[in-house]
């Protein structure tokens, strides 16, 4: 079985790490700047970008296509023959998961709440939707924002005629209210192709800057915010038809859960899973797409937590770091075979634990000695 990613970025690095053990072979199908997956992967098409033809290549070469993020036109894909019976997550998938618009609108459709919200296509719809929302309010990019990028925040008349002077001609931005988070969750589902379904516990999140920082599990939030948050990953999984890996960002605000968006593929804040997870979410989302039997999804240990390695301001040497990371006792280092960028997400440690702050404090302090060491020292 050879199945190709699109994409050769740390998610591929680590699908391809979960299926080893599966017997599976895998291909590459990576931008020039592609780095994580392309270190370890055998077979490396390295392409400009995902246009129909390189796309279709690739996809008749491979038994089995999925996806490390969600850059590819749907339509290249429906375009394609025989794409539908061997390219996971679907095209209609990708479509709707890959758009935060058409996600709202379709979270509308099946009752399930998320922030309001308003779509803006122009620069006066846009004043219309802040001046109904009010300041403080959040601009998002519909396609092709992730980890705080295409994100505006707008506290004032000021910050709005600034996005207003900086934005194309065509656009599609979903204005909301900037809310007051109790906290911010994920939830992590699993979907085999023939439609089983595996949830993996509830995550509890923490961003810096708008990038995912440390997650935890047990989240520390009650049964029936958690209950009411794993009822909704099972619906919004089945609704897309999600095959693979889907994971469900969501706030807590006043007590209630809201959905702020997918992703139809493997997740950051799913990372704790190698270690913390009977099954992690990387075989699983192999299994979805295989459609093998999905694995078992509970913690291994009472508590585990992750900390990212964002590059610091200053360039740090990982190589370096690892042995300062793995002297601090239970704490698991993962590195991403890239080259250093302020801000970059590097690497991650895990680490289990007997409640979630001790593994918390765990993970932290593994990630402060990752870093420990300047490049050049």
């Amino acid at each position: 079985m050879k199945i190709g990613i699109v994409g050769g970025g740390q998610l591929a690095q680590m699908m391809i790490q979960a299926g080893a053990s599966l017997g599976v072979s895998f291909a590459l199908l990576a931008l020039e700047s592609d780095e994580s997956a392309t270190a370890i992967c055998s077979e490396v098409h390295r392409v400009q970008g995902f246009d129909r033809e390189g796309v279709a290549a690739f996809v008749d070469t491979c038994d089995l296509v999925t996806f490390d993020h969600e850059l590819v036109d749907p339509a290249i894909l429906e375009a394609i023959p025989g794409a539908a019976a061997k390219v996971f997550p679907s095209a209609q998938t990708l479509r709707m998961s890959a758009n935060k618009a058409r996600q709202r609108e379709m979270l509308q459709a099946q009752g399930i709440p998320s922030p309001e919200f308003v779509i803006a296509l122009d620069s006066g719809q846009l004043r219309e939707a802040v001046e109904g929302t009010g300041f403080p309010a959040v601009a998002k990019a519909a396609h092709g924002g992730y980890d705080g990028r295409g994100v505006f925040y707008l506290e004032n008349a000021d910050d709005l005629e600034s996005l207003l002077s900086r934005l194309p001609g065509s656009f599609e931005l979903i204005v909301e209210p900037k809310l007051e988070l109790e906290a911010e969750l994920a939830v992590l589902v699993a979907r085999s192709r023939s439609g089983e379904i595996a949830l993996y516990p509830v995550l509890r999140t923490v961003q810096l800057d708008s990038v995912c920082n440390e997650v935890w599990a047990p989240s520390g939030f009650g049964e029936c915010i958690e209950e009411t948050a794993l009822g909704y990953g099972r619906r919004i999984a089945e609704a897309v038809g999600s095959v693979g890996m889907l994971a469900i960002e969501m706030f807590v605000v006043n007590g209630e859960v809201l959905i702020n968006e997918l992703a139809p593929r493997p997740h950051n804040s799913g990372h704790l899973t190698i270690e913390g997870c009977r099954v992690s979410q990387f075989e699983n989302h192999l299994r979805g797409v295989m459609d093998l039997p999905l694995g078992p999804t509970d913690l291994v240990a009472p508590a585990a937590a992750m900390a990212n390695l964002l590059g610091p301001p200053d360039p740090v040497d990982l190589v370096a770091g690892l042995a300062p990371v793995l002297e601090v006792d239970g704490a698991r280092p993962h590195l991403y075979h890239k080259s250093y960028r302020k801000g970059r997400k590097l690497g991650h440690v895990t680490a289990l634990a007997d409640s979630a702050e001790a593994a918390l404090e765990i993970a932290r302090e593994g990630a402060a000695a990752a870093l420990s060491v300047r490049a050049g020292s």
